[in-house]
C-alpha cells in the first residue's frame, strides 16, 4: 500500500503538519477489557480538566482552531477527532469498545490531545491519498464534505475527513482486525521530542496489549509519500 499527501494539504492546514503513520501487524484484540481500563482512567482526567466552553483554549487544541479559521465563516462547524472525543467524554459517553487497538488509540489521543484515526488495512482498497476537496462531495445519505475540506480516500471511496472530523465506518477496526493503519496529525507546539514520546508510548501499548508488530513512518512537506511494507 502506498500512502501519499497532496501539497495542498500543507497549504490548507499548516506547513509544519506531520502525519505519523503506525502500520500494525499481527494484532491480537483479546485484551479489550484491559485496554478499556486505562481509557476509563484518562476520561476521568478529562472530566476534571475541561469544561465544554474551554476545550479549544487548551494549548494543544488551539493550533487546530487557528488552522480551522482558514475556512472562514464555516469554521464554527469544524471539530477534530480529539475535540470530538473530548466532548463525548464531557457528555458522559462511554468511549470503550470491544476492540483493543481502538481503546488504546483513544487513550493516547485523549492523554496527549492529538487528533488520531485508525483503519483496518484489510478493508482498504488499494492506496491512500490525503487531499483537499475541490468541490462538494456526498459521502452518505446524510453526510457531505464541502469544498476545501481535508480528507483521505482509497481507490474506492472516501474514508474520512480531518479538520472536520468524520470517519467512514466501513474501514473501522473490529475485534477480528489483525492489521491496522493508525495516523496521527501533529502540529506545533508538538515538538519532535514530544512526537517521539507519543509514538513510543503508543507503540509500547500496542506491543503489550495486542502483541502487535509496529512499523513507523512520518510524512511531511518534505516527504509526501511512502510505500508501506
Amino acid at each position: 500500500m502506498k500512502v501519499s499527501i497532496e501539497p495542498a494539504v500543507f497549504t490548507r492546514v499548516h506547513p509544519k503538519l506531520n502525519f505519523v503513520l503506525l502500520h500494525v501487524h499481527q494484532i491480537n484484540n483479546s485484551k479489550a477489557q484491559e485496554a478499556a481500563h486505562i481509557l476509563h482512567e484518562v476520561t476521568k482526567v478529562i472530566q476534571m480538566t475541561f469544561q465544554k466552553e474551554t476545550i479549544k483554549n487548551h494549548m494543544l487544541l488551539a493550533p487546530w482552531s487557528v488552522a480551522q479559521q482558514e475556512f472562514g465563516k464555516d469554521a464554527r462547524h469544524y471539530q477534530t477527532s480529539v475535540e470530538h472525543l473530548t466532548k463525548d467524554v464531557l457528555h458522559g459517553k462511554d468511549l470503550t469498545t470491544k476492540t483493543t487497538i481502538t481503546n488504546l488509540t483513544r487513550y493516547i489521543s485523549l492523554k496527549y490531545l492529538v487528533p488520531l484515526a485508525i483503519d483496518d488495512c484489510a478493508k482498504i482498497k488499494g492506496n491512500l491519498l490525503f487531499n483537499v476537496l475541490s468541490g462538494n462531495k456526498r459521502t452518505g445519505l446524510f453526510r457531505s464534505l464541502k469544498k476545501g475540506d481535508v480528507y483521505y480516500h482509497d481507490d474506492a471511496r472516501i474514508l474520512g475527513a480531518k479538520l472536520d472530523y468524520w470517519k467512514n465506518p466501513q474501514t473501522l477496526p473490529s475485534p477480528e482486525t489483525t492489521e491496522a493503519l493508525i495516523h496521527l496529525d501533529l502540529l506545533p507546539p508538538i515538538t519532535k521530542e514530544m512526537q517521539r514520546k507519543i509514538v513510543s508510548e503508543l507503540t509500547s501499548l500496542i506491543e503489550t496489549f495486542c502483541n502487535g508488530k509496529v512499523s513507523i513512518y512520518t510524512l511531511n512537506r518534505a516527504k509526501k509519500s511512502v510505500a508501506l511494507n
